[in-house]
Parts: C-alpha cells; structure tokens; sequence
C-alpha cells in the first residue's frame, strides 16, 4: 500500500486525545499525518493550498476534520468554503464539508432527519422570546440548548414557568438563537451507537449519574457506560440517521421513548474513549480505514 498523507485538523490542542489518537493510527497503518488549524491554510484559486508561509500541501490525499474551531462569521464562511474547495481539487474530506456544518447545526440535523422519517423530538428553533415561552408552556418540562454545541454543555432544563422564562430572556438578550426541545420521557439511559463506513461498529448505554439534580447521561459528566447490543428498529434508525446526513462516521445519540427510537442528534466529530473502554475496539484505527477507503475510489 502507498504512502499517503493525510491532514488532521484540529484547533487548538494537537495533543487532544482524540487528535493525538488519530494521528498514531495514520502512522500505524503506514500513512504520514500532517496535523493544522484550518486558519493556517491559504488557499488559492485554481487549486492551490499553502500551509502557513511556504509548504504547498496541495497534494494531501484525505484530509479528517474534527473541528472548524471558532470566529467571526467571516472566518467560519472562509473554512467551510475551505473545506468545499479541498473537495472540489479532488482531496477527500471526512466528513465532507456540508455532511459536518450540517451535522454541527441541531436545527439542520433536526429538519433532514424529519423529512426522512427519523422520530426526532419537538423543537422550537427562532429569535422570538414570547413564542418560545408559548412552545414551552404547551410542552411543559423542556430542554434549552445551545444550537451549536457538544458533550451536553450549556443545557438547562427548565421544569418551571419561571426558570424557562428566566433562561431565555438572557439568552435572548445575549443574541444568540432559542433553542427549545422537549423533554421526552425515556429510561435513566440514552443509546450512543457509532457508526463508520455505513456499519454500526458498536453501541452502548450511558446511564444519568447518580448526582443530585443531574439528568444529563453525557460520560464526560460522569455518566457511567455499558456495552450494548441495539435491537433491529434501533440498528436501522442509527444506520439511517448516518446515511441521511452522509457521515462518513458519527456518533448517533438515541432516547428511547415510548414511539420507539428517538434521535436527539448526531455527531460530526464524536468522541469515542468511553466506546473504546467497553468494547475494546480500536475506533481511532476503523476510522482511518474509512478515509483510505474513500481516498482509493
């Protein structure tokens, strides 16, 4: 097998555990990772990428996106049109550049899973304060989230007319977008199933911890995990969810209520060590096989 280079991008911490993960799987399977921040890289029209002041890395063969970081709308419109003119000169991006602002966008997850069928809960998404509290008090017990965001931080669930109200007029007031889901009744549980290559590679539970007034199941806030093996109903929803938003790879977060699978989103850049811990599967390496994978067609 040839050589080939693949970029990692990443934002501020090359060291992330994840990144770090990635780029000793790329020289594992006899590869050359080149890890950047998507701020590093000028592009020039025709087909033509400089990192920082003189390498031209024009000729990478894949390039893995794990972040596009933060800026200004300016700087965020330049990367992922970055990311569309790395795919249009012919390097393959995982995951692909609309596929990943799609998927990091809960209201556009939310809206492409709908018209395919998936079960996704209510959500009021809009700027407008009063409407928002009229969706939440018919719903009742909700969710305000950030429409951006990961690892369950920034969530505040709001069980009481006052404390909603309170929460959104200060995120009103901040400027940023409502994001308003409700809280659908489910197990003390959620499902992450992984999938890579469209093939569920593993799943598990990841149970709330027993912490007082906790209710989140994320495992970065000590949610405790365990293996799983998903039902049929379960294994298509997750191998839909990946197949609609076209993720090369993604962790795919399901509730189960009542109507059966319930998406609440899935992850452009998932992490994956609590997966790893309880399944003994090398993640970091299925994921590289992928991107030689769509680097050979």
């Amino acid at each position: 097998m040839s050589n080939r280079l693949f970029g990692v991008v990443y934002h501020e911490n090359v060291n992330n555990w994840a990144t770090a993960g990635l780029i000793e799987a790329i020289k594992a399977k006899g590869h050359t990772p080149m890890p950047f921040r998507l701020p590093d890289i000028a592009a020039q029209i025709p087909n033509k990428f400089i990192h920082l002041n003189e390498e031209d890395v024009s000729h990478m063969d894949g390039v893995l996106v794990r972040t596009i970081g933060f800026g200004t709308g300016d700087q965020i419109t330049y990367r992922i049109s970055l990311l569309e003119h790395l795919e249009d000169a012919g390097i393959y991006v995982m995951n692909p550049a609309y596929s990943f602002r799609r998927a990091k966008d809960k209201y556009a997850t939310l809206t492409a899973l709908n018209k395919a069928g998936i079960h996704v809960p209510r959500t009021y998404i809009g700027e407008n304060l009063e409407s928002a509290i009229n969706f939440a008090d018919e719903v009742g017990d909700v969710v305000i989230k950030p429409l951006i965001g990961a690892r369950g931080m920034g969530m505040i669930r709001a069980e009481h007319r006052e404390l909603t109200y309170r929460a959104m007029k200060f995120i009103h007031q901040l400027g940023q977008v409502l994001y308003v889901q409700e809280l659908i009744e489910k197990p003390d549980r959620d499902i992450r199933a992984f999938v890579i290559g469209g093939e569920l590679i593993g799943a598990m539970y990841r149970y709330v911890p027993d912490i007082e007034g906790e209710w989140r199941t994320n495992v970065h806030g000590g949610g405790e995990a365990e293996v799983t093996e998903l039902s049929p109903e379960y294994e298509e929803c997750a191998l839909k969810t990946a197949e609609v938003l076209n993720l090369d790879y993604t962790g795919v977060d399901i509730i189960e209520s009542k109507d059966g699978p319930c998406v609440i989103e899935a992850n452009a850049a998932p992490s994956w060590s609590a997966l790893s811990r309880v399944t003994g599967l090398d993640i970091a390496g299925l994921i590289i096989d992928q991107l030689v994978k769509q680097c050979k067609r």
